[in-house]
This record gives structure tokens, C-alpha cells and sequence, in this order.
């Protein structure tokens, strides 16, 4: 089991890791929580059962030197009525080497993901969400779809091969016991230094080097996506923070991806004293990105529109540091791969003006790399 995080600049990295590959390998022990709730601990293949909350276990490892890699599945902290398997699921290592796992090669080169059409049930759930914001129920809202991939030989190559496609800010790969995770974000969620907290919500896509990407900037559909979400982020970060201390440092800046250019927004606050890595968790989890405005109704209604369970698609995938410290992306363009199948994800934000065809082509831009990386003709 391993965990490989890349960045094209940095990111990932904690303010006292200066390499810009991690690679972690031969983890101690997995932690995990059930779809109930309960925490177990999963060592040499034995489950056992602790009664302590996934993040104060997490913490109690890392302030013994240890780092702690994994995720919080976009259920994490809600009540719903479809549960992933895991809640929360973390690698437990002793330390961190570069990464010397860097060749690429094309072994997973094959048909595994179908040529992605048009899909009339996200058609479908784009003008039912409309209709609520018609309503006014909600002003915009992140609807996703699946894709079911067939079986992957070697996920690691494939993260690879992802990676060398579209590199990424959060480019990542999680082994477990019994799955694996390979993310190709470019979206930082929340990153803690010290007392700093950092996110930079992602709003506002376009294929590059087309009309869309000259004048993504200028499209007021596009730029207030983006705004209403860097609006829920400051309200979600307030109530951690220091009052008065959230700030917007950037508004819309553009980023260049191979296949598309997005643009992001930054946001920091200060954490207020004696606040817990569980209380930051629990209040700003899952993403505000990728639920909607007002965050707790649009949450209802995904959970009614969609199909599918998000698990870590959607959630926050990273690492816990030795200092307390943390940087967490959001789980987007991201394959969930288990021992028969696996599932690839994308998704689109909703507004009252969108074109329902328009945003399901938005969600076949967004699989581009993907596709490209495996191959697809």
C-alpha cells in the first residue's frame, strides 16, 4: 500500500517539505471509518475496533512524528440515506522519501473507458436542479456524473500516465487494502499552516485555446459561479476564524491545464485559538465548491438528484503532517479503482442561466485527459 503525491509547483508540500514529489510506501497500519461511524484500526490484516474519532487518532499518531495520508469521503459528517463504505480512510507512515517511482510507461494503454457521449439523466438532473433555483431554493449548485471503467491491471501506471497527460497542482495515488485512488485535481481545498488556513476554490471552465478561453474572464456566467462560491468559502471559513481575519487574496485567475483553463480564487483566514483538526473538518466539510449556495440545501438536493454515492470523489484527499499541519485537495477527476471495476467522475456548477448541453459537454472536456492518458480513440 503507498501513496504518491505530484505537483507541478509545490503545492502539496508543508511549509517544511521542500521536495515536490512525496512518496510514501509500506504504511504502519490503516485507519479507517465505516459508513456507521466507527473508527477501526486495520494492522497486518486484523480489524480491530477503537473508540477514539478518526481525526483525534490521526492526531494522536502525527504528534508522534508519523504522517497520515488518505481521505474524507464527501459524506464525511452528513446523514444520508446512501453511506459510502469508508467515511474516512488514512494510511498511517512513519515518514516521507522523493519519489523515485517516476517512469512512464503505457501498460494500462486500452480501451477502458468508453468514448463519453452525451447522458440524458445528467441532462435531466441539470434541469431539475434549474427549477430550483427558479424556485429559489438555491442559487447554484455541483451536479456530477459517473462513468464505469472496466478493470485496471496496474492503477499506479495509470496515475502515471494521468499525470504525464494533464499535469496537475494535486495530482494523486492512494493504495489501500482494497481499493485505490488516482486524482487528477488542480483544486486546493483547505491548507493549515500553523494558524494560517488556505483554500482556493476552483469555478469557471473552458476547453483551451478556444473563443471560451479568450474570453472566459469577460463571461458573467462563468465569473459568478465562481464569486457565489468564494462568498460560501469565506462564510464557511468565518466560523473557524478569527473575526475579521478572512480575506479574498485573488479573484478569478486564470490557470492553464493541457486540456482546459479554470479559474481560481483564493481565500485565508486565521484559525481561532484551541481550535481541533475534527472541528475544522466537521465545519467546513465537504467542499463548499462542490455542493452550492445556500451549502445545506444544495447538499439535499444532490442527494436527491444523483444516483450515485460521491464517496472520496468530491471529498478532501491529503495528508496530516507531524506538526499538526495539514493541505487537503478536492477530490475531483478522480478514479475509484477496486479489484473488478473502477469508476471515473466529473461534474459541472449549475446556475439559473446554464444551458443543460452545454454543461454536460462541460463534463466531457473535464474526462479529455483522462481519456487521452488511457489511450482512447
Amino acid at each position: 500500500m503507498t501513496t504518491h503525491l505530484k505537483s507541478r509547483n509545490g503545492s502539496w508540500n508543508l511549509d517544511d517539505l521542500k521536495t515536490k514529489n512525496l512518496y510514501f510506501s509500506k504504511p504502519l497500519f490503516e485507519i479507517l471509518q465505516d459508513k456507521d461511524g466507527r473508527t477501526f484500526i486495520r494492522e497486518n490484516g486484523k480489524k480491530v475496533r477503537s473508540k477514539i474519532d478518526i481525526v483525534d487518532l490521526i492526531d494522536k499518531e502525527t504528534s508522534s512524528g508519523r504522517f497520515a495520508c488518505g481521505y474524507f469521503s464527501y459524506e464525511y459528517n452528513s446523514k444520508v440515506t446512501k453511506p459510502p463504505k469508508y467515511n474516512a480512510i488514512f494510511n498511517i507512515y512513519e515518514g516521507f522519501s522523493p519519489c523515485g517511482k517516476n517512469k512512464i510507461s503505457y501498460q494500462t494503454s486500452k480501451r477502458i473507458l468508453k468514448k463519453v457521449t452525451p447522458n440524458s439523466s445528467f441532462i435531466s438532473g441539470v434541469k431539475k436542479a434549474q427549477k430550483y433555483i427558479k424556485d429559489g431554493d438555491i442559487y447554484q449548485i455541483n451536479l456530477t456524473r459517473e462513468f464505469t471503467l472496466g478493470k485496471i491491471k496496474s492503477p499506479y501506471e495509470l496515475f502515471l500516465n494521468y499525470y504525464q497527460t494533464q499535469p496537475v497542482d494535486f495530482g494523486s495515488f492512494f493504495e489501500f487494502h482494497d481499493h485505490s485512488i488516482v486524482s487528477g485535481s488542480m483544486e486546493l481545498f483547505i491548507k493549515k499552516s500553523g494558524k494560517k488556513i488556505t483554500t482556493k476554490p476552483i469555478k469557471g471552465t473552458a476547453s483551451r485555446n478556444s473563443e471560451d478561453d479568450k474570453n472566459l474572464k469577460k463571461n458573467n456566467k462563468e465569473i459568478s459561479e465562481n464569486l457565489m462560491i468564494v462568498d460560501l468559502m469565506r462564510n464557511d471559513l468565518s466560523q473557524i476564524c478569527v473575526p475579521g481575519s478572512v480575506k479574498t487574496n485573488k479573484l478569478f485567475k486564470k490557470k492553464s491545464y493541457s486540456t482546459l483553463v479554470q479559474l481560481e480564487s483564493e481565500i485565508e483566514g486565521t484559525l481561532v485559538k484551541k481550535i481541533s483538526n475534527k472541528e475544522i473538518f466537521k465545519y467546513l466539510m465537504p467542499p463548499g465548491s462542490v455542493t452550492g449556495t445556500p451549502k445545506s440545501r444544495a447538499k439535499e438536493i444532490i442527494h436527491e438528484i444523483e444516483r450515485h454515492k460521491r464517496g472520496p470523489y468530491c471529498g478532501a484527499l491529503g495528508f496530516f503532517g507531524p506538526s499538526g499541519d495539514f493541505c487537503f485537495s478536492v477530490g475531483i477527476r478522480l478514479v475509484i479503482i477496486e479489484k473488478s471495476d473502477s469508476r471515473f467522475y466529473t461534474g459541472a456548477g449549475i446556475v439559473w442561466d446554464s444551458k443543460p448541453i452545454k454543461e454536460n459537454t462541460e463534463t466531457i472536456l473535464k474526462s479529455q485527459a483522462l481519456s487521452e492518458s488511457v489511450k482512447i480513440k
